[in-house]
Order: structure tokens, then sequence, then C-alpha cells
């Protein structure tokens, strides 16, 4: 007989190994840098073991605004409206769900189970519904973003053996909807899997795309005869805002405070609690470094539809003096454990290179929050 337990073991497995291992580790045991408990991507274990904690969010987020929420509002109830009445009533739950809202994971759906439903579960009229919902939402990159993140867990899938066979485009990722589609009240769309969480939160004008995670294994494959990598562009920006660091300033960058396995602010990290800032001072860097600094957090802010990007990033980048680089185990684009993280007043980015199990070599990890606006909240508690 298969367990569940057995069968989240086996999907696991078919992730990869830091999948399942602590968060970063530091000096003092069982925590992590940031003294929470360790113990599983983003602080939790699997299946059961990760647990969510509803906090108190509000709406009243940093957002610079720009958002194309009456585009977004035309799509959401296009796609709600496709969907029989017992469908819609558990992909459409209320807004101050907090606790719901804040489940999203890097594991597949089918071990860290979301609200909302499956994509399997869905007619593919609805389906083709859920995906114009997210194109409209995003920007082109960062639907296509979603579409080759899934590609990779096709790819996965057709590698067999060690849980790798569980993995698909349909059987990992579910979509839901918080609070009812409206121009002017609060409401958020999520749609997410392995390796993938989007949290879209509209209010009015505004629009929060935090806390986002994306990641690839592998980092690159073959698809359709052209060369396929989700989280390609990330990773060359941050790999190049590194190796532009003299001696020094790598010396100033680095983290010595412990061994740092993945990420720090994955999920489960929802209490606005973040690290004391460390690194090297991106005021103190040249211009043409304080470029690559941006041109490392366009890729992640460039997801989201066109005018809220540009207004987005051009908050982040008024930011830049007060916002520190730093790096831990390694800087190279291939090794592993590379651990490079972006940390402004508004601004946090990681991404590590991180153990791949069913894939030879490495795969990547990383998470973009906004200190004042994650889920469009100025502070979760």
């Amino acid at each position: 007989m298969v367990t569940s337990v057995m069968l989240a073991t086996a999907m696991v497995a078919g992730c990869s190994e830091s999948d399942t291992s602590p968060t970063a580790v530091a000096g003092s045991a069982g925590k992590d840098p940031g003294g929470r408990p360790s113990g599983g991507p983003g602080g939790g274990g699997f299946g059961n073991l990760q647990t969510f904690t509803a906090e108190n969010l509000n709406t009243d987020g940093d957002s610079p605004g720009g958002a194309n929420t009456a585009a977004v509002v035309t799509a959401v109830n296009a796609f709600l409206a496709t969907l029989d009445g017992d469908t819609k009533a558990k992909v459409n739950l209320d807004f101050d769900d907090s606790q719901a809202r804040q489940t999203w994971s890097n594991y597949p759906a089918t071990v860290v189970a979301r609200k909302g439903v499956a994509l399997k579960d869905l007619t593919e009229a609805q389906r083709t519904a859920a995906f114009a919902m997210m194109k409209v939402a995003l920007s082109d990159a960062g639907y296509q973003q979603i579409l080759n993140i899934q590609k990779a867990d096709d790819y996965l899938n057709t590698l067999g053996g060690n849980g790798a066979d569980g993995f698909g485009s349909l059987v990992d990722y579910q979509v839901a909807v918080f609070g009812t589609p409206s121009a002017t009240a609060p409401f958020m769309v999520q749609f997410g899997g392995h390796h993938l969480a989007r949290n879209l939160t509209y209010n009015g004008d505004k629009v929060s795309e935090t806390p986002q995670f994306v990641g690839s294994e592998p980092t690159s494959f073959t698809s359709g005869g052209a060369t396929v990598t989700p989280v390609g562009d990330e990773s060359a920006a941050m790999f190049a805002m590194a190796a532009s660091l003299t001696d020094t300033e790598k010396a100033a960058a680095k983290l010595t405070d412990g061994a740092y396995d993945d990420l720090m602010m994955g999920p489960t990290h929802d209490d606005g609690v973040f690290p004391a800032s460390q690194g090297v001072a991106v005021s103190s860097l040249t211009a043409a470094q304080k470029k690559l600094v941006l041109a490392a957090i366009a890729p992640y802010v460039n997801d989201l539809a066109d005018a809220a990007a540009a207004k987005l990033l051009a908050k982040y980048e008024s930011e830049l003096d007060q916002t520190t680089i730093a790096w831990a185990n390694n800087t190279g684009p291939t090794d592993e454990s590379s651990y490079l993280r972006i940390d402004g007043p508004s601004v946090w980015i990681e991404f590590i290179n991180t153990r791949s199990q069913s894939t030879p070599d490495i795969h990547y990890h990383s998470v973009f929050r906004d200190k004042t606006d994650d889920y469009g909240s100025t502070k979760p508690s």
C-alpha cells in the first residue's frame, strides 16, 4: 500500500534533494540567520509538515500604481463565468481568508495543497480562460515564464522514476481568486505549483505581484526543438551583478553568519520580519555597477503588466542608494549553492543554485518580495 507520506516523499524526490532540506542555516542550531526554525524550503517540511499561519493582512500596500485593473477584472470574470457552481465555489474564495491567500510553495501542489482548483480538473475551455486571465495580468515575459516553468515540469515527467513521473503542467498547478473582482475593492489572483507562485493583489489602480517564487529544474532543456531557460533572464542578470564586484567589494558583500542552502524568505515566512541588511552598499558602487543592480531587479518586476512594472521599477531605482547586495557560498553561475541577494527598503530578492536530484548538477530557486507591499499589505501583521 502506498501511503500519503510515501507519495509525498516520492514526489519531492523527483523535485530535488534541496527541496527537502533546510533553509539557510546559521550558527545557532536549528535556526536560520533570521532566527526562524529551520526545516524545509521556506521553513516548512514537505506535505503536512509545511504549515501556513494566517497573518493580519491589510490593503494599504505601498504600490506606485499603474495597474491595468479594469482589464484584469474583465478577464477574471470571464474565467469565473466558465465554471459550474461547485468548481466556482472552490476557485472563488473569501479575500479575508489570509491563511489561504498565504498558502504557496515551491513544492508541487500534489505535495503541498493550495486552495483553488487544479488545472487538471478544469475543462480545456476553462483552462484557456484561466491562462487568458494570467496573460492579461502579466507582461509577455511574465506570461511566457509561466509556460516555460510548466514545460520544465513536463520535462521532469518524461524522465520517469524517482518520483519524477508525478510531475506535469496540469497536475502540479492550481488557480484561485480571492474576493470579488472589482476596479475599486481589493481582490487577488493566485496561480502556482511546482517552482512557481504568482500572487497578484489588486486594489484600485494599485497592484502587488509579491510574494513571487520562480524556479526551474533543469535550468535549461530542449522542447519542440528550442532551448528553454525558464529563469534564464533572472540568472544571467544576478550573476552579472555579482561578477562586477571588485575583490574588496566582494569581501564586503559576503555573508558570514551561516551556511545558506536555500531561500530565507520563501513560503511560510509571512511575519513581515526580514533579516537585518547585510552586504555591500549599492551607494558605494560605480554608476555602471548600479545599472547592473537595477538590471538584476528588472526581470522580476517586469513580469507584471507593463505600466505597473515601469512605476515599480522606478520606485526601486529611487531606493538604490539605500540598497545592499550580498552573496554566500559561491558566486559562479554553475556552482552549487551560489546564493545572491538584493535587499532594499522595499525590494527583497534571493537567488540560489540549489542541488538537483532528478537532473544533473544544479537548478534554480528564487523569491521576490516587497517589504512594503507583499499581498498588497504595508505590513503583514
